[in-house]
């Protein structure tokens, strides 16, 4: 029998995974430690940490038979705050656009569905939310983790240009392990989840969802079509309207003319 790899075993990835957010929590808070104090800092340092704290509770709980048995619940709160982090990581993107907070949204976003599409296969909400129909399974296992790890690296290099401090580069180089091994975890689980035939076979595709956008895109073609078309008659019936007026106005002109001439006329005789 073949010897599993490493990086295919997932009591590995978990420990790995811990020991990545203790050396990230670490870092953070000697950059605190080193920086001038500030209520803005202490902010987000907090913010930065307080994921990473949660995330760690998880992974601790599943190295014991607690986590193990309530497994889908503490992968339920996981969801959760990835759901919470995808909104705020939304909101910043809209107050500071940059392509560093483009990367941050497209991470948290694709973790969160990733997670969702895989963590809640075999439970009741899967079925209770058909997630089955959701256009999302289309993503293969293989094809989410690259997603991950691409988005990822891309977030890093960024950073590492943006970055000019040791300390900066450090918590940039540990956040990118930090998803990538999520990742890698989301795919294990993903992995046993097909093996074992649960919730594997899924309908849903993004083919329904282009076809209603299609369908949607030709009725708002069709309403502004007919909208042009009404506004093309209602434009020719003002200038017949005018030509009428006009033309009305110049007969009531002749008319006016004509008898004046023939009053004059009977004046004279």
């Amino acid at each position: 029998m073949e010897k599993e790899k490493w990086y295919n075993n997932g009591s590995i990835i978990t420990s790995l995974i811990i020991v990545v957010i203790f050396a990230i929590i670490l870092a953070s808070q000697s950059f605190a430690i080193g920086t001038t104090f500030s209520l803005t800092l202490l902010g987000s340092i907090i913010n930065h940490n307080s994921t990473y704290l949660f995330v760690l509770v998880y992974f601790i709980l599943l190295k014991f038979s607690f986590g193990k048995k309530y497994f889908n619940y503490l992968s339920l709160i996981l969801i959760f705050l990835y759901g919470i982090s995808t909104i705020t990581s939304l909101l910043t993107l809209v107050g500071a656009f940059s392509l560093d907070t483009v990367l941050e949204f497209a991470i948290n976003f694709t973790i969160c569905a990733y997670l969702i599409h895989t963590m809640l296969r075999g439970t009741i909400l899967w079925k209770e939310f058909r997630l089955g129909n959701s256009p999302f399974n289309e993503f293969t296992n293989d094809g989410s983790f690259y997603i991950v790890i691409v988005l990822s690296v891309f977030l890093l290099v960024v950073k590492l240009i943006s970055t000019v401090e040791l300390k900066g580069v450090c918590i940039s180089i540990l956040d990118c392990i930090y998803v990538i091994l999520l990742g890698k975890y989301i795919f294990l689980y993903r992995k046993y989840l097909d093996q074992e035939k649960i919730d594997f076979i899924n309908e849903g595709n993004f083919d329904e969802v282009r076809k209603v956008v299609d369908d949607s895109i030709e009725v708002v073609k069709d309403k502004t079509e007919e909208l042009l078309d009404k506004t093309d008659i209602d434009e020719k019936l003002i200038e017949v309207k005018d030509k009428a007026v006009k033309k009305s106005k110049k007969v009531v002109k002749d008319i006016k003319k004509a008898t004046k001439n023939t009053t004059k006329k009977g004046a004279k005789k």
